[in-house]
């Protein structure tokens, strides 16, 4: 992400901030209408803040633009960002465990087939994200678990409408 060369072992406020910035370039760069587009970048500027705090040792002025980029996603869920998304960034500081979104319960077998799926591959990159101690396995890895919960977002929309079906009515 940037031109300095990665580093093999980061401190925990190091990989906090690291994580910050690469969830921001996730954000500036999910596509979206342009009405979401300008909260990602928000949302973004929000997790550069972070990272800035992180890397200064101002834990209480992280936390604070980490709030203020929840509650910008929690008001726009088209984000696609899960509303604890910021577990992901506080989690080397913290040991906070990484999220996994409640079980859909879909109706049917195909979309439940999915959603195994999504959470099976999603709780394999968390097992990676947790043990990520270095820039290149944090980059690598953090989008992955973005994406996969971006995925089981779009999946419970498409679950919520067909278990309302009449024919899923039981």
């Amino acid at each position: 992400m940037n031109n300095i060369a990665p580093r093999a072992t980061l401190t925990p406020a190091e990989a906090a901030a690291l994580r910050a910035r690469i969830t921001a370039h996730v954000a500036r760069n999910r596509f979206a209408p342009p009405d979401t587009i300008t909260v990602l970048r928000y949302t973004a500027s929000h997790l550069d803040r972070t990272a800035e705090a992180f890397e200064r040792g101002n834990f209480s002025g992280a936390a604070e633009a980490l709030s203020d980029a929840r509650e910008l996603v929690q008001f726009h869920p088209d984000t696609r960002f899960p509303a604890n998304f910021t577990d992901y960034i506080n989690a080397p500081v913290t040991g906070v465990a990484l999220p996994i979104p409640a079980p859909l319960h879909p109706v049917s077998a195909v979309l439940a087939r999915q959603e195994a799926d999504l959470r099976h591959r999603l709780t394999l990159v968390h097992e990676q994200l947790s043990q990520a101690t270095s820039e290149p396995d944090t980059d690598a890895w953090l989008p992955s678990a973005l994406a996969l919960q971006r995925d089981l977002m779009r999946l419970a929309g498409a679950v919520a409408v067909d278990n309302a079906r009449p024919c899923n009515q039981g």
